[in-house]
């Protein structure tokens, strides 16, 4: 194990490399100044554009801006060119929102979705089957802004009972979670409703290939209780690959709640991301990059050690 977790580590660094630089090439070389978008059009001509872009290190060698960025990011000098703050403290600042109603919404969908799976591969074609197939399959139809505007009309406007925008109320000083349930019911349930296909989908295909293997016939041969063969032998191989789809999707959750975060106005990663595309704010945007790179990284590897954990098959050479 520790010499597999060694390997994997030595191979992510020429994979962050890649990343980090492909990254920044392509921010660099998108249209647009990014010191032009720090200053509103009537102060522009107030301003030393070329003084300013040479205090930023804008006029020196891609190569250079690369190493230079790449330096001050380990450091944690990277100081975003909007805010004047250090970049990754602009992350963790806005970092336990996203992280509270994306892990609040994977639980709420593996809480739903395995068992309406799992009933769907006892009785496949059933009634209650092809209701969970068109329910999930209209949730995947559905686009996530769409969901979220028609619940702000309805719950926000309409009956006023849920409120519309935030994280927490405006004079809170702490993340009370009793304050804050009100404000996670919609932006979680916008969320799960784009996770529940998945997850189910995935569930319900793999619960009905393991029921069909030869091990699980054999289990009930032996006169095994059926709960005791659907948990035991049966669900723990078929949780295999949802093992896999939360190991991708929680690190995407965390780096890209775009919409989410943006209807409903929570100060989150999401939001950070489009503020600084939007004013080209370079270190932000390579920042959240790089930490949304690291976590998939680390997620892809802690999802194949958990593999050995629930099937003792397998062995990581």
């Amino acid at each position: 194990m520790q010499q597999y977790l060694l390997r994997r580590l030595l191979q992510m660094v020429p994979v962050f490399i890649g990343i980090t630089f492909i990254t920044f090439l392509m921010i660099s070389l998108a249209p647009g100044d990014p010191v032009v978008s720090l200053f509103p059009p009537e102060v522009l001509d107030r301003v030393d554009l070329d003084l300013l872009r040479d205090q930023l290190g804008l006029n020196d060698p891609l190569p250079t801006q690369y190493v230079r960025m790449m330096g001050r990011f380990f450091s944690g000098e990277l100081v975003s060119f909007a805010e004047r703050r250090p970049a990754i403290d602009l992350i963790f600042a806005r970092l336990f929102p996203t992280l509270l109603f994306s892990g609040l919404a994977i639980v709420c969908a593996l809480i739903i979705g395995l068992p309406v799976a799992i009933i769907s591969a006892l009785k496949p074609y059933s009634l209650f089957d092809n209701v969970s197939t068109v329910s999930v399959l209209t949730g995947l139809s559905l686009p996530q802004f769409w969901i979220a505007l028609i619940l702000v009309l309805i719950f926000s406007e309409r009956l006023r009972i849920l409120p519309s925008s935030g994280i927490r109320p405006i004079s809170a000083s702490s993340y009370d979670p009793i304050e804050m349930f009100p404000y996670l019911i919609m932006p979680t349930f916008v969320l799960v409703i784009g996770l529940l296909p998945s997850v189910v989908r995935y569930s319900r295909s793999s619960m009905i290939d393991v029921l069909s293997q030869d091990y699980v016939r054999t289990a009930f041969a032996k006169g095994l209780a059926n709960r005791t063969v659907w948990v035991r032998h049966a669900l723990r191989n078929a949780i295999l690959p949802v093992v896999t789809l939360v190991g991708a999707i929680f690190p995407l959750l965390l780096g890209g709640a775009v919409v989410v975060e943006t209807i409903f106005g929570i100060p989150g990663i999401g939001r950070l991301a489009v503020r600084s595309a939007q004013v080209r704010d370079l270190p932000v945007i390579l920042s959240l990059n790089i930490f949304t790179a690291v976590l998939i990284l680390f997620s892809n590897m802690i999802t194949d050690v958990l593999y050995t954990t629930l099937d003792p098959r397998i062995r990581l050479g």
